[in-house]
């Protein structure tokens, strides 16, 4: 599914297999992407901050140009072995 330069700020996608989803620079602001399956989605460009992500394996996600708040940040770096102070 092309979802590119898509408004998709506060839309609940929980539990979506999105597999392959082109999601770039597309406005997820605000939405709820718990469990959803997002392997091989290209999402360079998109914008994911205050978006819920509880259940994603963010390490496997391509973050390149990927836009994140700090509560994000901290996960991502969670989930990669590092111990955050």
């Amino acid at each position: 599914v092309n979802l590119a330069r898509q408004d998709l700020r506060g839309i609940r996608f929980v539990e979506a297999d999105m597999l392959g989803c082109n999601l770039q620079k597309s406005n997820l602001r605000g939405a709820d992407l718990s469990r959803v399956r997002l392997t091989q989605c290209k999402l360079e460009g998109a914008d994911l901050r205050d978006a819920k992500l509880d259940g994603i394996d963010l390490k496997s996600l391509d973050l390149k140009g990927v836009r994140i708040d700090m509560e994000q940040a901290v996960l991502l770096a969670r989930s990669l072995g590092a111990k955050v102070d």
